[in-house]
């Protein structure tokens, strides 16, 4: 059993893990797509909670950097501020394979025509 460290509701919270549901995560999130899917989901979150991104960005790490490298300048990302944070983590991501992108939200977004793919619409940075 593994402790892991989140925080909800502002207060810490440290919770055990069975190391078959770690490995069983980290062997999922080897597949790229699924990585992404991940993140994307902390990120979206309705109530977001920085300590699990973090989590999720080492839990990714652990998948898919075989050298240990990201690991630890993930450790001096997430201490920046601002837009340097942002384009550190950027690069980060793409060490992995991974890509930070900004897309055009589907429920924001009323389609003048119809027939168009919503997916013409993204804007990847």
């Amino acid at each position: 059993m593994n402790s892991v460290q989140a925080q909800t509701n502002n207060a810490p919270v440290n919770t055990l893990v069975s190391d078959s549901y770690l490995d069983a995560l980290i062997n999922s999130l080897q597949d790229p797509i699924e990585s992404a899917c991940y993140l994307t989901a902390i990120i979206e979150a309705e109530e977001p909670e920085p300590e699990l991104l973090s989590l999720a960005l080492n839990d990714v790490s652990k998948a898919l950097d075989q050298t240990g490298a990201s690991t630890q300048s993930l450790e001096a990302i997430l201490q920046k501020q601002g837009t340097e944070a942002i384009h550190s983590l950027a690069d980060w991501l793409k060490g992995l394979g991974l890509k930070l992108s900004v897309t055009v939200d589907a429920a924001e977004v009323q389609l003048e025509d119809p027939d168009q793919d919503l997916e013409e619409l993204e804007i990847a940075a």
